[in-house]
């Protein structure tokens, strides 16, 4: 019961994220072909530590427990995820962001889980890339991509963040931290 809290409190802490401050997830990336801009991703650094803190608090809810360690990773993952989508050249394009962000997330979480298992590490990252790509070509087919208003941005940011927490939270649950820690066991005793 945990886990579907935990993916639910994962899933609407991304779309809060998405609806009000655009983070996690972008189609687009920066707004500079080939420079970085600093106060982008300082502002966007920023905009991510607060949609983290709230993720990394219902997580903490659904966990029914108090670990500073699950927020802060999530500070951490979506404050860079902002960061890059905002600040990195344009030309990066979102894959590279994804990917970069992807190893964030997958970092944070193995901190907060004390886990250093590359199996699960390697599974977060995967999670983390393989949800926003989906999100993104999900909102691409549902015509939000690029929308000219802030309504359809706001709600292009809602489809790409609520599938990257279904993907990544299901990926980061519980019951699934619970499974690679008893393969893990099981291969070290064979």
């Amino acid at each position: 019961m945990r886990s579907i809290a935990w993916v639910i409190a994962t899933t609407l802490g991304f779309i809060l994220g998405g609806a009000a401050l655009h983070s996690p997830g972008a189609s687009a990336v920066g707004s500079e072909y080939l420079e970085w801009v600093v106060s982008a991703a300082i502002f966007g650094a920023i905009l991510g530590g607060i949609v983290g803190a709230i993720t990394g608090a219902l997580q903490n809810v659904a966990l029914g427990a108090r670990n500073l360690r699950v927020i802060v990773a999530m500070v951490v993952t979506i404050a860079a995820a902002h960061a890059l989508a905002d600040g990195a050249p344009n030309a990066w394009g979102v894959h590279a962001v994804a990917a970069l962000s992807a190893i964030v997330a997958a970092l944070a979480m193995a901190w907060a889980s004390g886990t250093r298992a590359p199996r699960a590490i390697v599974a977060w990252m995967l999670a983390w890339w393989l949800g926003w790509e989906i999100g993104v070509a999900v909102a691409g087919a549902l015509g939000l991509s690029f929308g000219s208003t802030p309504e359809i941005w706001a709600q292009e940011h809602i489809v790409i963040a609520g599938v990257l927490g279904i993907v990544f939270g299901g990926a980061t649950s519980p019951a699934l931290r619970r499974i690679l820690r008893t393969e893990r066991a099981l291969s070290s005793v064979g």
